[in-house]
Order: structure tokens, then sequence, then C-alpha cells
């Protein structure tokens, strides 16, 4: 029976038409899955690059934090409300920031609680320092170093790992095989109904069907710009990620590295004379921000808060040049006035703290909002590829049905 339904050029039709159907609509199926597909990934990316923010961000902060405590340990007795407050700020913006970014990412909340261990365990070492310090006890300064120790062997390779992964999955997300299959599936459906018009011109001597032309009309025009609304979706995503994006994890960077390079100008001079590993420590994190600020800072139209951060940190390193001068030459009160209060090395520091969060909060709103806008055209061209796909295998049915009844 059933071999005797494709018997002949009736059978023939037949088969014909139940593959152009069965293409048109695997086409819709297939366009309607992409595009979902695609609006998935770059929200992956969206959420990914909100979370490696979230990341940098208590790193920043601790860091902050640290460098903070460290140059109110130079003054001696009772610290400067500045330097304490944003000490405490600085853990306080980390605290919330765990908490948002452990409750945003599953997967990284584990990592996320270790480090919120970590972190009490140097606030401990950190109140044993100020109080040891206030009394003028020398063991302060063992408090203070071994606070920096944890911080810097425990909780930031901890949150670099984060950081890291973070990373990864917006490179994976940016891979997404979507578009290519909907640019094989759409060919395919077009190629057989194209051949099936040839083999109807052949057959009966007609240079139309009008129902298969429409099917592959809209085959053709829903296909293109499903094809052509992805392509640029995907291509607004790879800008966002080697611009914005980009920008953002280099300041991010540069922020957290330009504190860790204060925190090591501060433990130099706490360790009076034989803080030499702190100095070379300085001298590397300080030429990691350098480096970092130079890709942070936009080659084409950039943005005013990065330059200012590029221009106070370079003012910054000057200043930390007459510290250092200072220090070495014997006049470790002179080195910590200038490091301190309102000494230039700590008034040029303030300045590029100040401009490099503005300008982390510039890019990092460039990315969420850009990542947005690639993602707008995907669901409606999702919907409408479907409905087109739908219509054409209605129309290749009812066009191949008129070739039939015509041998009945």
């Amino acid at each position: 029976m059933v071999a005797g339904w494709f018997e002949g050029t009736p059978g023939s039709l037949r088969f014909r038409g139940a593959i152009s159907v069965f293409m048109c609509i695997i086409f819709g199926v297939a366009a309607f899955s992409g595009a979902l597909a695609l609006d998935r990934s770059v929200n992956g990316q969206r959420n990914d690059a909100a979370q490696l923010v979230r990341v940098e961000s208590i790193r920043t902060n601790l860091v902050k934090a640290d460098a903070n405590a460290t140059n109110a340990f130079l003054v001696g007795g009772l610290e400067p409300a500045d330097a304490r407050a944003g000490y405490t700020s600085g853990i306080s913006a980390a605290a919330r920031a765990l908490a948002e970014s452990a409750g945003a990412n599953g997967g990284d909340a584990p990592v996320l609680r270790r480090v919120n261990e970590v972190v009490t365990t140097y606030t401990g070492l950190i109140e044993s320092a100020r109080a040891n310090n206030r009394q003028g006890f020398p063991v302060g300064a063992a408090y203070l170093r071994q606070a920096s120790k944890v911080m810097q062997e425990q909780a930031l390779p901890a949150l670099d790992s984060l950081v890291t992964g973070a990373r990864n999955r917006v490179d994976a997300a940016s891979r997404s095989l979507a578009l290519p299959i909907v640019v094989i599936v759409t060919l395919l459906a077009l190629g057989t109904l194209l051949i099936v018009q040839v083999w109807i011109f052949r057959r009966t001597h007609r240079v139309f069907n009008v129902a298969l032309v429409v099917a592959t009309a809209l085959v053709l025009i829903l296909g293109a710009t499903a094809i052509g609304g992805m392509s640029w979706s995907q291509s607004a995503g790879k800008k966002v990620r080697q611009g914005a994006f980009a920008r953002t994890v280099a300041l991010a960077t540069a922020r957290s590295d330009g504190f860790d390079a204060k925190s090591a100008e501060a433990l130099t001079l706490v360790n009076r004379g034989s803080g030499q590993a702190y100095d070379q420590r300085f001298v590397s994190v300080a030429s990691a921000a350098g480096r970092a600020l130079d890709a942070g800072v936009a080659p084409v139209a950039p943005d005013p808060a990065a330059t200012d951060a590029r221009i106070a940190f370079v003012q910054y390193l000057t200043d930390h040049a007459e510290v250092r001068k200072l220090d070495n030459g014997g006049e470790w009160e002179k080195a910590v006035a200038v490091a301190t209060g309102r000494g230039a090395a700590n008034q040029s520091f303030g300045r590029f703290e100040r401009a490099s969060g503005r300008a982390i909060v510039h890019q990092a709103s460039h990315v969420s909002d850009d990542l947005d806008s690639a993602r707008r055209p995907l669901v409606p061209l999702a919907w409408l590829a479907l409905l087109a796909g739908l219509a054409a295998a209605a129309a290749a049915s009812r066009g191949l049905n008129q070739r039939l009844r015509e041998y009945r």
C-alpha cells in the first residue's frame, strides 16, 4: 500500500512534496532554535561579564582595604580617619559583592565562601595589628605582614581563578554554532525547493508553480533576514568583547594592581630597611597596572575617566619615586609624610582611585547595554522564521497538491 502510494509520476510528486514540506518545517524549526540559542548565548555573555566585574570588584575592594590598612599603620597611634574609612568601606563593599556574586552564580559560590572565610581571618589579623600599633608594640608589624600574606596567598589567587573562569565562559559563549547550522539548513531547504521546481518544469513544462515560488521566497527572505540578524548580533557581541568588555577587565586589573602597589609601598616603609621584597612587589604590580591602564584607554574617543586614571597613576609613580628617594636617603619620616595623609603620593593615588572607579562603571554599563542591544532582534527573528517555515511548508504542500489533482 505504501509502495503504491509512491509509484509513477503521482508517487514521485507525493515523495517530493513530502521532502519539500519536511525541509520547510526543518528550516523554520532550525532558524527558531538557532536564534533562541544565540539569544541565550549572548545573554550568557552578559551575565558572565557582569559576574566578572563583580568578582573583580571583590578583589579590588580587598586590595583597597589592605592598602588603606597598611598606609594607616605608618602613622602610628590612632590612624587617620580617612584611611580607616577607606579600609572599612573596602571590606564592606567586598562583603556585599561576595554575597551578590554567590547569589548570581551558584558555580562560583564554594570558592566565594572560602574567600569570605579568608577575609574573616584577615580582618582579625588587621585588628590585632591596629591594637598593638596603637600601643606602640612592634608585634603589630608582624600581624600586619601576616594579614597581607593571607590576602596575597589565599584570597586573591582564589578570586583570580574565578575571573579566569568568567572570561573563559564569555569566550566559549561567543563560539556558538547556531549561525552556521541555520545557514546550512536554509541552503538545504532552498536547494530542495528549487530542485523540486525544476523537476516539475521538466515533467509538466510549466515554468512557475506559484505556491512553490511563494514557499521559496519565504525561505529565501526570512532565511536571509534571520542569518543577517544573527550575524549582526554575533558581530555586535564580538565588538563588545574586544571593546568595552576588554577595557572593563583591563581597568579593573589596573585598579586592583594599583591598590596592590600602594599596599606594597606602605609595607616597604613599615619594614624600615628590610622591605626589599615589598619594593620588588611594588615594581612588579605597578608595571602591570601601567600596562593594564594602557589597554583600558580606547584608541578612538577614549573615556575621559580612563585617561584621567592613567595620568594620575603616572603622577603617582613619580611621587612614589620621591618616597623611595627619601627613604633610601635615611629620611624615613619625610618619606612617610609623602606617602600618607596629604602627601603628594597619597594625593595622586587618590586621584587615580577616583578616576579608575568612574571609568570602570562607565565601561561596565557599556558592556551591559551593548549586549542587550545585540540580543534585541533575536527573539522576534526566531518567531518570524518559525512562522515563515510553517507558511512555506503549507505553500509547498498546496503547490504539489495542485499538480497531483491533474492526475485524478
